[in-house]
């Protein structure tokens, strides 16, 4: 079965799905907040999978490499 944006534009579709990633990124962060903010830190550190990015997590949090969510960089 194929779907109904098959013979559609291609850049049509990329700017709908622009616009759902937009919004599936704002649900995301929105829900991850609602358990706090060093969750969604955590989170976002997390899914980011960048060295830097962990490593200011690291610093931010004073985290050690015996703490629970320390990430190793």
């Amino acid at each position: 079965m194929s779907s109904f944006l098959e013979n559609e534009n291609q850049m049509l579709i990329d700017a709908i799905y622009s616009e759902i990633g937009e919004q599936l990124v704002e649900d995301w962060i929105n829900a991850n907040l609602d358990e706090g903010q060093y969750y969604a830190d955590l989170q976002v550190a997390y899914m980011s999978g960048d060295k830097y990015i962990r490593q200011k997590f690291n610093e931010f949090y004073e985290l050690t490499p015996e703490d629970e969510d320390y990430f190793d960089v």
